[in-house]
């Protein structure tokens, strides 16, 4: 048995269930079988749950057969499991002759392996797995077994000639029978795996490609913030939290102040008239009573005129009370609320369990709140104790874009009673939140042309905050935005301000730009980036560029006006790898929807016109 180490973080994303890889220091391609684990207890399994079919739900279902819309009716279906063990076996099973004269294929599927590495057609060459696989879009794996023969038939003398080429498509199957040498393409063939819907035949075959290369194996993750269960179990478990955690946001009146983990379905108990006296508040009145302060009809008066204020006072913190102030306040109907719940649940968060840094706060650089309101910002806070969890949920194989591929769970687990594992990682990482500033975003809508419908409610600061939360209700964000112009424009500038945020931050602490990730909460016009490694040169780079080079770092988000690659980039998209993409690792929405246009002023490709920048006509 030989092992290596790796990073658990390295495993949620290049060693999971059905990926091959090269074993370390050792000539061999393994797959992964299995992933050892212990079960995570302390996550909100509906939250990581709720964070995956919102990313889910953007394939079709029939392209995602596990992860149907009932995901979240059975929790009990999936298990959390923290990764402790990587088990691997052999694959593919099948052997190339070195020797360029010889080239035979050996195929040892599900037969033992050969007794000896030597081929035992040319008796000289050298056997070596074959470093290429069969994928489909399915999910689908297969080894590349050499065919027969079509002059003689034979498949045990079948040789790979590459021909001294890296392309797949000028390498020849060659028959090495005596007398034969008959020479044929390579064809991956049918997938066997599934039945591929549509009327094109070219997407059931599957694609030959060398086994690392990236399209054989896509992982998809989901990113939330950590939902704490000792904390907010309670919360949690309130009918209606959803409004709640609104209305804080918000900051209505009765709801602003308290935390959220002073809700609790006792406390939050509906349809009661009862209120009941603390026994501080009894305390109180009998020791005014005893020192003659009241007189037994006072009494009886003091003692009716508390009952009727704590009513008020239960009836302010009742879900239904605040459902009826949270709609009336913003204009925007239960039901939109209902779905922005977690968003709204986790721009909350930092502030519940931590203590983020403001512009407003004595911990805020000099001149940070001139520079940010400048740049139309509402606020930056920083935080040093950011709770990512990263989920990965499944995968998919030759694209991972949705509906051009199939979303696959991980296959179930019977060390957890056949249960389907999500694979969790948890970090807490310093990381910088900018929020755009809601009344700027709508005159910045409306000198583009747009005419932003902001609902009617009694609060005009509330009504303004909700007319984006009502914009991204059930909309797909991870796919080109089309025939939705207001949402094009905020996503694509909220989108394209996190970009440029995480690749100047990476320049001026000197990181790598994969050590910086992403992470949008659209609703709430508020991007963070954070450091996603637990280790090394990463923690505190956030917290030192904040407070130490926070005015270098938006101006130099700001010059990034140009690309090397205009005008052909400015042109075509707008944006491509050289001055707003990241890695896949670091960018949840697939590099999609980015325009230095929103920004900076320029043409939309998908609009077909001229924009005005967010940042248009400001200087650096």
């Amino acid at each position: 048995m030989r092992s290596m180490t790796r990073g658990k973080q390295q495993v949620l994303y290049n060693y999971l269930p059905g990926r091959t890889f090269d074993f370390e220091k050792v000539d061999v391609i393994a797959r992964v079988d299995v992933i050892r684990g212990t079960a995570v207890n302390d996550l909100n399994t509906f939250m990581v749950l709720l964070k995956v079919y919102e990313q889910a739900r953007a394939w079709q279902s029939d392209m995602r057969p596990v992860l149907r819309d009932d995901v979240l009716r059975d929790p009990s279906r999936f298990v959390l499991v923290d990764p402790e063990e990587v088990r691997s076996s052999l694959f593919p099973n099948v052997f190339w002759c070195q020797n360029r004269s010889c080239g035979v294929v050996v195929d040892r599927t599900g037969r033992a392996l050969p007794q000896t590495n030597r081929c035992q057609v040319c008796r000289s060459g050298k056997l070596l797995q074959i470093r290429f696989v069969k994928v489909h879009r399915c999910g689908a794996i297969a080894p590349l077994i050499p065919p027969a023969c079509r002059r003689c038939g034979n498949n045990l003398r079948m040789a790979l000639d590459t021909r001294g080429s890296e392309r797949l498509s000028n390498f020849r199957w060659v028959c090495r029978a005596a007398s034969c040498g008959a020479a044929q393409r390579l064809f991956s063939g049918r997938c066997n795996a599934c039945q591929w819907p549509g009327n094109d035949p070219k997407l059931r075959n599957m694609d030959v490609e060398v086994h690392r290369a990236g399209r054989t194996f896509y992982a998809h993750s989901a990113v939330l913030l950590n939902t704490p269960n000792r904390e907010l179990s309670s919360f949690l478990s309130v009918n209606g939290w959803q409004y709640v955690a609104a209305a804080k946001y918000l900051g209505l009146p009765g709801v602003v102040n308290r935390a959220l983990s002073s809700f609790s379905p006792s406390t939050a108990a509906t349809g009661s008239n009862d209120a009941t006296l603390s026994g501080a508040d009894v305390e109180s009145l009998l020791a005014r009573q005893a020192n003659n302060e009241l007189s037994p009809e006072q009494m009886a008066q003091e003692l009716a005129s508390l009952v009727q204020r704590r009513r008020r006072e239960q009836s302010a913190g009742n879900p239904v009370t605040i459902t009826q102030d949270l709609v009336g306040a913003s204009g925007v109907p239960a039901p939109v609320w209902e779905e922005a719940g977690q968003e709204m649940l986790e721009a909350l968060l930092p502030f519940e369990i931590g203590r983020p840094v403001g512009l407003g706060d004595a911990g805020a650089p000099a001149g940070a709140r001139a520079t940010a309101t400048r740049l139309r910002l509402e606020d930056v806070f920083l935080y040093s104790d950011f709770p990512i969890v990263t989920a990965t949920y499944g995968f998919s194989r030759t694209a991972y874009t949705p509906n051009d591929c199939r979303l696959n769970a991980f296959p179930s687990d019977p060390n957890f009673s056949g249960r389907l594992p999500i694979f969790v990682d948890r970090i807490r990482a310093d990381a910088i939140s900018v929020s755009l500033d809601p009344d700027s975003v709508l005159q910045w809508l409306r000198a583009n042309g747009l005419t932003p419908v902001v609902p009617v409610g009694t609060n005009p600061s509330a009504s303004a905050r909700s007319y984006f939360v009502q914009l991204f209700a059930g909309e797909n964000l991870r796919e080109t935005i089309r025939g939705n112009d207001e949402l094009r424009l905020v996503f694509g500038l909220l989108h394209s301000l996190a970009h440029l945020c995480v690749r100047q931050a990476a320049v001026l602490c000197g990181l790598d730009m994969t050590s910086i990730s992403e992470y949008i909460l659209p609703r709430a016009l508020t991007a963070s980036i954070y450091c996603n490694h637990r280790f090394g040169a990463t923690i505190g780079a956030l917290t030192a560029l904040y407070e130490q080079s926070f005015t270098d770092w938006l101006r130099s988000v700001q010059s990034q006006s140009q690309c090397i690659y205009d005008p052909v980039c400015r042109d075509r998209d707008g944006a491509c790898h050289a001055c707003a993409y990241l890695a896949e690792t670091s960018c949840r929405y697939f590099n999609l929807n980015l325009n230095r246009a929103f920004l900076f002023g320029g043409m939309d490709p998908v609009l077909q016109r001229r924009l005005v920048g967010y940042w248009e006509g400001l200087s650096v």
